[in-house]
């Protein structure tokens, strides 16, 4: 057990609770309109509520401490002390008047923790001169929503010229603790996304193998469509790899999710010609 853990009930934490998503329901019109939004209300007035998770978090320490400058690219470190029952992680987060400082703000990410109690660390930095008056621990999930907080009022400065601190003593345990940490896939992340993922990824090839046969096999007006998709494909291809030598690395995500388009397209292009012949 943590000797921080105790002081955990000094501190107040904020939890936040997940609402109830109602499914969509299908449009309708007149009488039937109401008899469903009716239906919607009675179902989700009798859905038990959801319980909000238990998050307790303490930014129980800050390095470097005693510092009013440190040069860009030094990391300030914190000492988180929690206690959850639900999977959490863990992020530091730089504020200033009360708004997040995001210029130039890079950290240190956070792993999955499971349910329990104990200590770790995070941290973060800036690449440029920067000016920040509090430090906050946030606590959410994958999805970034919030469970609870702590913050320690900072001020604080990157600039050029000023000295990098040696780190405190807690630091190097807590980093090599941290890095033990086995990352657990996300409950909401099953087996169905991970086929569906692959499936988008593999009708990348597929889409030119068969724009490439169409191409060649079709004539009439069933090749000039081909053509015309072959053309919109080259193009596609063309600013997919120009934007990705302008330093772009989101891109290439056009020729995923449009892929599939081609491959439905060219599909029935040759289908329906194999029709014709038949």
């Amino acid at each position: 057990m943590s000797p921080y853990l105790p002081s955990l009930a000094r501190r107040a934490s904020h939890e936040w609770t997940t609402p109830i998503g109602l499914a969509r329901q299908p449009h309708q019109n007149g009488p039937m309109k109401s008899q469903w939004i009716a239906l919607t209300m009675i179902c989700a007035a009798a859905a038990p509520a959801l319980p909000a998770p238990n998050v307790q978090v303490e930014l129980y320490d800050i390095d470097p401490a005693g510092v009013t400058a440190v040069a860009p690219h030094t990391q300030v470190y914190g000492h988180i002390v929690y206690r959850t029952d639900a999977p959490v992680r863990f992020v530091l987060l730089p504020y200033r008047n009360g708004e997040p400082v995001l210029d130039g703000f890079y950290n240190s990410g956070s792993p999955n923790y499971l349910p329990g109690s104990g200590e770790t660390i995070a941290w973060f930095g800036f690449d440029k001169p920067q000016t920040i008056d509090e430090i906050r621990a946030v606590a959410n999930d994958f999805h970034g929503n919030v469970f609870a907080e702590d913050s320690i009022a900072r001020n604080l400065s990157w600039r050029e010229g000023a000295s990098k601190p040696q780190a405190a003593p807690w630091v190097e345990p807590l980093m090599k603790a941290e890095k033990s940490v086995v990352v657990p896939p996300p409950d909401e992340y099953d087996w169905f996304w991970t086929i569906v993922t692959q499936l988008f990824f593999l009708l990348v090839p597929l889409s030119v193998g068969l724009q490439i046969y169409a191409w060649r096999k079709l004539d009439g007006g069933p090749g000039r469509l081909a053509r015309w998709s072959g053309y919109a494909m080259g193009a596609l291809w063309l600013f997919v790899i120009a934007t990705a030598m302008a330093g772009s690395n989101l891109s290439p995500i056009w020729i995923v999710f449009l892929s599939p388009f081609f491959v439905l397209f060219l599909g029935v292009l040759l289908v329906g010609a194999r029709r014709r012949e038949g």
